[in-house]
């Protein structure tokens, strides 16, 4: 009795419809993150009093270093992160790896074109950290998503692509001389707005995974 219900879980977990339900999935978030790479989201840049702080000679007056100022969020990885909890980190990583093949294939996904040359680019690094982030999110969450666990991954995963990503850039800046003025400015007033917006947004997208999980059925199993 035993063997025959261990059998059918296995026909249930392996059968033909969930496989292709599956890959339609990591089909459909491959395209999700290609979506995310061309939309602008308008924040609030929260670090603009800092900016004016140490940057002061870039102000005419004290109010317009304080001034609140509009930030244009790109929501790749609140993306990769609902489909990370949605799907588990197999699934998430073969999204992720579509869509930087196709990136690197002369499709222009990326958001300064695309090419194999999209590898001297500073940023890319932050695309290439989407595969162990997404390794390391699915592997905290494991048949366990607590909302206690769903923060952790949020928060490892979002220091995961932004440190490899600030180092991938810090390597291709120094290769082409760039001044390392430029390269903490960059590091102080984006990637830690960026940042933060993407553990924000990226937790409230887990959460609704989480939400999802339950009414979608092919992939109860996850």
């Amino acid at each position: 009795m035993t063997n025959e219900l261990q059998n059918n879980k296995k026909i249930k977990t392996y059968s033909p419809l969930r496989l292709v339900g599956m890959l339609s999935l990591v089909v459909f978030f491959t395209i999700m993150l290609i979506v995310a790479t061309f939309t602008r989201i308008k924040l609030i840049n929260i670090l603009q009093p800092f900016v004016g702080m140490l940057h002061p000679e870039f102000f005419s007056d004290v109010a317009s270093m304080f001034a609140i100022k509009a930030y244009f969020y790109v929501p790749q990885v609140p993306v990769l992160l609902f489909s990370v909890t949605l799907l588990g980190a197999a699934c998430t990583m073969t999204s992720a790896f579509f869509y930087i093949v196709l990136g690197l294939t002369f499709i222009p996904v990326f958001g300064l074109g695309g090419g194999f040359n999209y590898i001297l680019q500073p940023y890319f690094g932050y695309i290439l950290a989407f595969i162990p982030a997404s390794l390391i999110a699915g592997g905290i969450m494991y048949r366990n998503h607590s909302i206690k666990n769903i923060f952790k991954a949020a928060l490892t995963s979002v220091l995961i692509i932004h440190i490899l990503g600030f180092f991938y850039m810090l390597l291709v800046l120094l290769l082409k001389h760039e001044n390392f003025s430029y390269i903490m400015d960059w590091l102080l007033f984006e990637s830690f707005t960026r940042a933060i917006y993407d553990l924000l947004l990226g937790f409230i997208a887990m959460l609704l995974a989480k939400l999802c999980r339950k009414f979608i059925w092919i992939i109860t199993a996850v």
